[in-house]
């Protein structure tokens, strides 16, 4: 059984993933800069590094939620997220017409 901290930390994840789908919901269908999306998180009093919005990002791409461009970065030797979008299926889990366990609003 999870404890009080891991559960308040899962949540707290969940909604950063909803409010990370809010946020790209205001520019669909067009595509968000990396940072423009980490700025406008952070207006919203959600300050995320590269690497946790990265993977938030990643979650929400394998789930057909948003859809990623990315880009190889030789000096890191690894895919970069340059931008991101809302899918039809990322409106339908906003409107509540479908759920996710790991996303919350």
């Amino acid at each position: 059984m999870a404890g009080r901290g891991e559960l308040g930390a899962s949540l707290k994840h969940d909604f950063r993933r909803g409010e990370i789908i809010w946020v790209l919901k205001q520019d669909y269908p067009h595509l968000v800069t990396f940072r423009h999306l980490q700025l406008a998180l952070r207006d919203r009093n959600i300050p995320l590094s590269q690497k946790d919005l990265e993977g938030y990002l990643s979650y929400l791409e394998e789930g057909g939620f948003v859809r990623c461009k990315r880009r190889y970065d030789e000096k890191e030797s690894r895919d970069r997220i340059l931008a991101a979008s809302l899918t039809a299926r990322g409106i339908l889990l906003l409107d509540h017409k479908i759920t996710d366990a790991g996303v919350r609003f």
